[in-house]
């Protein structure tokens, strides 16, 4: 249940002087009185511990090419993100974006165009995805268009050139409808339909307007090399970006409260979803990824992180001294996990914003990482081993973070 107040209150420290905020206030002063809202509020939240994230609808009656007005007030990249995949599909809404960062975030979710009016400058877009007229047709053979596409897509290259990924098996599929994710596409054999959840994934997807196509066995082995042929796939869109402009400076909005986790070369694909997954379970703000190392849209990291690819802002860096560099002269505290430190984990105090570090799973963070760091730490553990699965081992960092900040 929403606690309107605690919503108001949000509002007011973050923009008290935008007209919306006072319009908002109003309705819902009119809701206390009369328990009915004037005008209808669609209101979404965001915000594990705190609250950190408001997205307001008001359905628009004056405009025949919009269907909200949509007020969006955000702390941080996360927040904004997932207000964004809030937004319904097929709607096009008129974005009033509170700061100038948003815009860099809405891209990523939402496509459309920048509108100036006498009220002001607005944002009309609608989801990735969900604009276009959907196709719903049989694809028999292997050379049809949108099968060699989606053939791409099961390389990196491909990935990266259309700026999408593959997410397979109708649990993840139903998964990433849930969260909203901004689909673009999804192949099905005759054996979805086979089943009553198979059959209403499908409707779902025809329901939020998603190009749907029917494929055999054949044509679906040619586009996944996962085996057996998963019953479903689907693509979803996503923007990898730089967590550095060429200038030095973070593409990266970020406040006091931050947290972030930092994986430096991680090589396996399995444990990388993992650590996403742990990441998003914690409440980070984004996750950092070196170029080197395991791909997040490999298949088997985006079935391991449980839906986290494509939830969490993800960013890349090909050198992760100069991000850790750059973090410390923004005032975060840099932690670089590693079994070799000093200093217990259960002794070292955490100050916000925070970026833990974790590294390889064979010779962990790099001598020139761990010199850049704020501290250095590491997780005690009785005689036997030496060190953790570092995907446990992010877990276990993170969570000491979020335990501290509880207190």
């Amino acid at each position: 249940m929403i606690n309107y107040d605690e919503v108001i209150a949000f509002l007011e420290r973050e923009n008290p002087d935008v007209e919306a905020v006072s319009h908002f206030k109003q309705a819902y002063q009119t809701f206390l009185e009369t328990g009915e809202w004037h005008p209808t509020y669609q209101v979404h939240t965001t915000g594990w511990q705190t609250l950190d994230g408001v997205l307001l609808m008001i359905p628009e009656e004056n405009l025949s090419d919009v269907d909200y007005r949509v007020y969006l007030s955000a702390a941080t990249e996360r927040s904004l993100r997932e207000l964004l995949l809030a937004f319904p599909r097929r709607c096009v809404g008129m974005f009033h974006l509170t700061e100038k960062w948003m815009y860099n975030g809405l891209h990523d979710i939402l496509e459309g165009e920048v509108i100036h009016t006498d009220a002001g400058r607005f944002y009309r877009g609608v989801k990735r995805g969900s604009g276009a007229v959907a196709a719903q047709r049989t694809v028999s053979k292997r050379k049809d268009a949108i099968a060699a596409h989606m053939r791409k897509l099961a390389t990196l290259k491909g990935k990266l050139e259309h700026s999408q990924f593959v997410v397979e098996g109708d649990l993840m599929i139903e998964r990433a409808l849930s969260d909203g994710l901004p689909t673009a596409a999804l192949f099905y054999t005759p054996a979805l339909l086979a089943t009553p959840d198979g059959k209403h994934l499908l409707k779902r997807a025809f329901a939020d307007n998603i190009s749907c196509y029917q494929v055999s066995d054949g044509v679906m082995g040619s586009v996944t090399t996962t085996r057996p042929v998963p019953s479903a796939i689907a693509s979803v869109h996503f923007q990898f970006k730089h967590f550095l402009s060429d200038a030095g400076e973070p593409n990266f909005h970020f406040s006091s409260e931050c947290t972030m986790l930092i994986a430096e070369n991680v090589a396996n694909p399995d444990n990388l979803g993992m650590i996403l997954r742990t990441a998003d379970a914690a409440g980070v703000s984004a996750v950092l990824l070196s170029s080197v190392g395991a791909s997040p849209f490999h298949k088997n990291c985006i079935r391991a992180s449980r839906g986290a690819v494509g939830r969490l802002p993800l960013y890349a860096a090909t050198d992760i001294v100069r991000v850790v560099t750059r973090l410390r002269a923004s005032g975060w505290q840099v932690l670089g996990g590693t079994s070799s430190a000093e200093k217990e984990l259960q002794t070292t105090s955490f100050s916000r914003p925070t970026a833990i570090v974790v590294g390889n799973e064979n010779t962990g963070l790099s001598p020139e990482v761990r010199d850049c760091c704020t501290e250095l730490v590491r997780i005690p553990m009785a005689s036997g081993q030496s060190s953790l699965n570092v995907a446990v081992a992010a877990g276990v960092l993170l969570y000491e973070l979020t335990r501290q900040h509880r207190i």
